[in-house]
This record gives C-alpha cells, sequence and structure tokens, in this order.
C-alpha cells in the first residue's frame, strides 16, 4: 500500500487506530504503520491510537484527542475555564473528567490529566465544534462545579481570587438556573458549601 493513499485519507482525522485503517481499507498489513513509524510519517500517541505526523495540532484538535484516547471524558477544569476566557493565562496541558481511573499522560510534548468523578456526576457537557471538530466540553456552570468539586482547597474568597478569575465575563456567562440544576444532582455536601461561597465571593464582590 503506498503512503500517499493512507495518507489522503488519515491525514485528515485527529488519530485512528488499526482498525480504522483496516476498515477502509481492508488488505492493510498494520507492519506498514510500523514502517512509516520508522520513517516519522506517522506518530503513536497512546496505545492504540496513532495520529499522521504532518498533521498540525491545535486546541481543538488537542481536545478532540483528549476525549478520544481515554474515554468516556469531556473536556472540564482549566482547560474548559481557558475556553471559555474565566482564567487570563493560556493552558498548556488539557485537562478532563472521566468516569475511570484517575490518569495523567504525555502526548506530543502536552500533558494530558484525567480527573475522576462517579458515574452520576458525569453530565453538563455539550459537543462544541470549534474547529469543525467535534469536542465534548464542560458547560460554563459545569467547569466551574467540576473545579469546585474536586478542589477541597477552595473555601473561601482569597481561594477564589487566587484564581485570577474573571469575575465579570463568569457573571455574564453563567445561567443560574442550569447551575442550580446540576447543584442539585449532586448530594455531596462539601460540594454545596464551596458553591454557597463562590456564589457570595462572586456577586459581593462585583466590580
Amino acid at each position: 500500500m503506498h503512503f500517499k493513499d493512507f495518507h489522503s485519507v488519515f491525514s485528515e482525522r485527529p488519530c485512528f487506530t488499526v482498525r480504522d485503517v483496516t476498515l477502509r481499507f481492508p488488505a492493510f498489513d498494520d507492519r506498514q504503520l510500523h514502517y512509516w513509524q520508522q520513517r516519522g510519517w506517522v506518530r503513536s500517541l497512546r496505545r492504540p491510537y496513532y495520529r499522521v505526523a504532518d498533521r498540525p495540532w491545535n486546541l481543538p484538535e488537542r481536545h478532540a484527542v483528549a476525549n478520544t484516547v481515554y474515554a468516556p471524558s469531556y473536556i472540564s477544569l482549566q482547560s474548559a475555564l481557558g475556553h471559555y476566557g474565566f482564567i487570563p493565562e493560556g493552558v498548556f496541558h488539557v485537562t478532563s473528567i472521566t468516569t475511570r481511573h484517575a490518569q495523567t499522560f504525555e502526548m506530543d510534548g502536552v500533558r494530558y490529566f484525567y480527573r475522576q468523578v462517579k458515574p452520576a456526576w458525569f453530565l453538563g457537557y455539550t459537543i462544541d465544534q470549534n474547529g469543525g471538530i467535534p469536542v465534548r466540553m464542560a458547560t460554563p456552570e459545569k467547569a466551574l462545579l467540576d473545579l469546585l468539586h474536586l478542589d477541597r482547597e477552595l473555601a473561601g474568597p482569597d481561594d477564589f481570587e487566587s484564581l485570577r478569575l474573571d469575575r465579570v465575563g463568569i457573571r455574564k456567562a453563567i445561567q443560574q438556573n442550569v447551575w442550580n440544576d446540576q447543584l442539585t444532582l449532586s448530594n455531596n455536601k462539601a460540594l454545596h458549601t464551596r458553591a454557597k461561597a463562590f456564589q457570595r465571593w462572586l456577586h459581593d464582590h462585583a466590580r
């Protein structure tokens, strides 16, 4: 099989598996993939996923790959806060929520972090089409609630100030009914306490 035939199909995908290739090219010999890796034409991301080496990365693709290589998962926490402009600086790693075990690994020089939640809390995400690539992304409300759920040190105004959050942007983006609906799905009393403290900080310090 010629690499150009393979490239014409799989250079359009953020990542793929050997099974994806054999479904498209039934006669494909996976030894060719090993050879193409040796030539630097294909990169191994995380078993069993690969990527055509000359396909440029962008942030939506990083997010889409994060969804795929460790599923089920969705983008949340710092990555989602950065996506919505709630934090001032760029995020140089990818953070996700999963129902599987917590995990951290590196792909192509970027760290991917996965935090575990119970299946009942695996909700509050949408399919974001930024860049034309579908990504499971936490809603603005859920990204903040996930942070409050998992970071037990966020207890008061000083803690929230340390995050350098854009309070004006958050107040404009957050739909209170969505926030309340998602929060009621958790019986975690500590989360409810932190959520109330966050709301007081958010509105009592309006500017």
